[in-house]
């Protein structure tokens, strides 16, 4: 028997052309005779006759029905013509979002942002209807001629009700985008659709896939235990709350995603709107994305605007003591000691005044200093970060941070850095180094954050590679064109490899911005090549 369909079904749509074909039923564009406009037809084929087949088809027209929205394609018949089964639906024409996907990714963040907010909207629409789509994804996002993306194909939707939800994943949904929860045969719930949609927002961003797997069972395994690279290493200028929203919805807990599709889309809305500046999470919001409950989110780290004289001074006592906790080598003598060293083995030094440098850092009129005086004396920094003690990164220690929400600071802040991503790819360098930044001889990169007012620890991990010939790269921590520490061997091994330092303190009053300048001072070359330094990120949390 012929799988073609007629060319008029059920005496009523008149068929034009094919427009796609899924796994049990093939779509046409045609026209509605009786009301005179295009709407596209889906056929079941006839090939498809089982049992299940007939029973997913019905549940589609029935699930797509019993909702109506602006961003969810709409259902105008269902019926059967003979053997033949249908639907009649309204004919989206601007294609769909896999192929704007393939044609333009990543697209620009307000428009990633505004179709995102229309897939939420149709899903949020969805879910009242007590529908889990289960297969959200780029080709069933329907885009029309204006631009507005509509929600489509429930071919494998669910009541939330429904018994099958905690069935086995057949992979009818794309691998990319299924939630880890269904690989570990847990039920689909809302939070499986704002998964996916978490992925196809990445997508949009960034142009990449959360996790590059190659075959569906290694994009299951990495749902289930990789971490996504954050989206602003593929792109500076994702607003940092942005990135925090994606991440959020790709977390692997579903209890710890959005509660809702209307919670997320709030969210997407208000983190669009942030200009490029760090998320502003404190403990309370951090406890609140584990479980999934919306709360007030106060200030907690940022990266810096600015650096004041009071901050360089502030990071040559960090420096120090976080690098050498690092044990990558001595400090540097100096004929003197530095009024910053002073500072830090006694509080009784109001009268010292800082060695003048060759490259003094001027003072931001419009930063508020602590004292009246236009640059405060290094005892200020004691002032502010009191008794200055490294601790130990033990279990008990580290577990301060469990609930603290993480700065990151990416390799295009190192800046001063070679990104061969952005700065173009070098001959000999394999290709996890293409998103890091790079530290050859004599070159020097910084970063920036800040120790936000309440802070009383600082946990700093650092994740970094390093050129293993000769000549050694020698990593120097410097405050304008003074070395403070300088050593072999900061990441040893050939891995990546992480380090992290605690510094203790007393609870400090105001902000701290801070600036750290890292050298590579090892032999420079006539080109590219060893010895570099490769830094993947900088990650900071603070605790009380």
């Amino acid at each position: 028997m012929s799988s073609s369909p007629p060319t008029v079904i059920a005496g009523r749509y008149r068929v034009e052309a094919p427009l796609g074909s899924g796994g049990m039923a093939t779509t046409y564009l045609a026209r509605d005779l009786v009301l005179d406009r295009p709407v596209a037809v889906k056929v079941l084929r006839l090939t498809s006759s089982q049992a299940t087949d007939l029973a997913r088809f019905e549940r589609e027209a029935r699930a797509a029905a019993a909702v109506s929205h602006p961003n969810v394609v709409q259902v105008f018949d269902a019926g059967q013509d003979g053997e033949r089964r249908y639907i009649v639906m309204e004919w989206v024409d601007g294609g769909d979002l896999a192929r704007l996907i393939r044609e333009r990714a990543p697209l620009p963040v307000k428009e990633a942002v505004r179709i995102t907010v229309d897939i939420l909207q149709g899903l949020a629409a969805i879910h009242r209807a007590g529908i889990v789509h289960r297969d959200v994804k780029p080709a069933n996002v329907l885009l029309d001629r204006q631009g507005r993306a509509k929600l489509t194909d429930f071919g494998i939707a669910r009541r939330s009700d429904d018994p099958t939800l905690s069935g086995p994943v057949e992979l009818v949904g794309t691998a990319a985008y299924v939630a880890p929860e269904r690989v570990r045969g847990e039920p689909a719930t809302p939070a499986s659709d704002l998964y996916a949609v978490g992925v196809i927002l990445y997508e949009l961003l960034t142009g990449h896939l959360p996790y590059p797997g190659q075959t569906p069972e290694e994009l299951l395994a990495q749902h289930l235990h990789a971490v996504p690279v954050p989206p602003r290493r593929w792109r500076r200028d994702i607003p940092p709350a942005l990135e925090q929203v994606v991440l959020r919805a790709l977390t692997k807990d579903p209890g710890a995603r959005y509660r809702s599709a209307e919670a997320m889309l709030a969210a997407l809305q208000a983190a669009a709107q942030q200009p490029g500046r760090a998320p502003v999470l404190g403990r309370s919001a951090a406890v609140a994305m584990r479980s999934g409950v919306e709360v007030g989110r106060p200030r907690l780290l940022a990266l810096a605007g600015g650096a004041t004289a009071l901050s360089l001074a502030v990071v040559a006592v960090l420096a120090v003591l976080t690098w050498a906790q690092l044990g990558g080598g001595e400090p540097v003598p100096t004929p003197v000691p530095s009024p910053v060293a002073q500072a830090t083995r006694s509080t009784a030094t109001p009268t010292v005044a800082p060695t003048p440098t060759a490259t003094a850092t001027p003072v931001p009129t419009a930063t508020p200093e602590p004292t009246p005086t236009p640059e405060p004396t290094p005892s200020a920094v004691v002032v502010l970060f009191g008794s200055l003690e490294i601790v130990q990164p033990t279990p008990p220690e580290l577990r301060r941070f469990a609930e603290a929400p993480a700065l990151e600071l990416a390799p295009e802040e190192v800046e001063g850095a070679y990104l061969p991503y952005r700065d173009g790819a070098l001959p000999g360098f394999t290709r996890d180094l293409a998103n890091a930044a790079l530290l050859f001889g004599q070159q020097s990169g910084t970063v920036r954050f800040v120790v936000p007012a309440g802070s009383e620890r600082l946990l700093i991990e650092i994740e970094g590679r390093q050129s293993r010939g000769n000549p050694p790269a020698i990593l120097a921590l410097a405050l304008g064109d003074r070395i403070l520490w300088q050593g072999k061997d900061a990441f040893p091994g050939p891995d990546w490899a992480r380090r992290s330092v605690i510094v203790a303190f007393d609870r400090l009053p105001e902000d701290v911005p801070v600036t750290v300048t890292l050298s590579n001072l090892g032999e420079s070359s006539d080109r590219d090549d060893e010895p570099w330094l490769a830094i993947r990120a900088v990650r900071v949390r603070v605790a009380r």
